[in-house]
């Protein structure tokens, strides 16, 4: 898997967690979440959605994997995204900005959608800022026959203790968990497999973990 050289990636605000894909161990982690995501997309796309682009870190990648691609934000910092697509020497990208709630686009858009940190900052209650919400959205723009990677961060003492350590409430980064987030997927998707990291533990027991849906 690519990752850009660190100086071309831009932070698009103080809470950007890209730079963490650069540090020891812990940047090994990050890293691990970004290929095993990209494991279960494949290649071959006609139109791809990334929900919560942050910094663009994939592009890249998405870059070779779908023929054109398309980028959804809520921080409005596209040009800055731009300037590091610039530097990749990439140009078959269009950013949006907007909310996984009301998705800028038509029935039935794309062939495929991926996600990577992002479902988790969604509550499983709140009826105007809902996982259900967002996925009916994500069913919404997604073809018949598509598929959806969601990949998010597992629940548990471990990871607790790691957004404790960096200054984080972690109820309050993250409302809704690995398995809110799993079984709301069911609701709307066939969910095809789920990879964990490790892989030699047990879900709940894990750091990571990336789903495939199909609709």
């Amino acid at each position: 898997m690519y990752i850009p050289q660190k100086k071309n990636i831009l932070r698009t605000n103080e809470d950007d967690p890209v730079y963490y894909n650069y540090f020891p161990i812990v940047g090994y982690v990050f890293k691990k979440r970004l290929s095993n995501t990209l494991s279960l997309l494949g290649g071959g796309h006609k139109r791809l959605l990334e929900i919560g682009y942050g910094s663009g870190i994939l592009f890249p990648e998405l870059s070779r994997l779908s023929r054109t691609f398309y980028g959804l934000e809520i921080h409005k910092k596209e040009e800055l995204v731009y300037q590091f697509l610039k530097k990749e020497n990439i140009n078959n990208i269009i950013l949006k900005p907007g909310s996984v709630l009301q998705i800028p686009f038509a029935d039935n858009f794309f062939d495929s959608i991926i996600s990577v940190s992002t479902m988790e900052h969604i509550t499983k209650l709140d009826k105007d800022y809902s996982l259900d919400k967002t996925f009916s959205e994500i069913k919404r723009v997604l073809e018949p026959g598509g598929v959806v990677i969601l990949s998010c961060p597992v629940r548990n003492i471990i990871t607790d203790y790691f957004y404790k350590l960096v200054g984080y409430s972690p109820r309050d980064i993250h409302p809704s968990s690995h398995i809110d987030i799993i079984d709301t997927a069911k609701k709307y998707f066939e969910v095809k497999k789920i990879l964990k990291f490790p892989d030699f533990l047990s879900l709940n027991f894990s750091l990571y973990c990336s789903i495939l849906c199909k609709k």
